[in-house]
């Protein structure tokens, strides 16, 4: 009897390891990257982008002749600072490279609405922002942003494109922030 129960033991332990093995989360919760096909589906794909320190993905978000701008007043006194792409890939390249940075988290508000503002080249949309959190974690300290930052995300347009639903795909060609002293 003895070697029966041992003979079924070890029926049910072999059986019991067969089958699919999962580590880590399940695949299907994981949020994938979207087709660029609007400018709000870029800045989602920025917010993935960016939280995974993702370089490949963060690059593809930016048209060759991006440029930036970061105005920070402070004390009376402002800061104008200027980027390319170029600038962007490095500090993206540099957050994944860090060993000390333990978590980043980009969340743009849950509604992104675009529109044409008429002093852009034609087919340009913008994407306006007053509030969004960032938080990245780099330890001993902690960096978020503070709610005082107003930004513009300016998109060109690519057509046709094949890969999109709507034949057009969108990627930043201008961001403009400005920091305003707390109140």
């Amino acid at each position: 009897m003895k070697p029966a129960l041992v003979a079924v033991a070890l029926l049910v332990a072999v059986a019991g390891c067969g089958g699919k093995k999962t580590t880590g989360p399940d695949q299907n919760t994981i949020p994938t990257y979207a087709v660029p096909s609007t400018p709000s589906l870029v800045l989602r794909n920025l917010e993935l982008a960016y939280s995974r320190r993702d370089t490949t993905e963060y690059d593809s978000l930016f048209d060759d002749n991006y440029t930036g701008t970061s105005t920070e007043y402070d004390s009376g006194v402002s800061e104008v600072l200027d980027f390319t792409k170029a600038d962007e890939t490095a500090h993206i390249r540099a957050l994944k490279r860090s060993t000390s940075i333990s978590m980043i988290r980009l969340q743009f508000p849950s509604t992104l609405q675009w529109y044409t503002d008429g002093f852009d080249p034609p087919g340009w949309a913008t994407i306006g922002i007053t509030y969004l959190t960032l938080t990245i974690d780099d330890n001993p300290s902690s960096f978020n942003v503070s709610p005082t930052v107003l930004m513009a995300f300016k998109f060109s347009p690519t057509a046709p494109a094949t890969s999109s639903p709507t034949d057009t795909t969108w990627k930043i060609i201008r961001w403009t922030e400005l920091r305003l002293p707390p109140f």
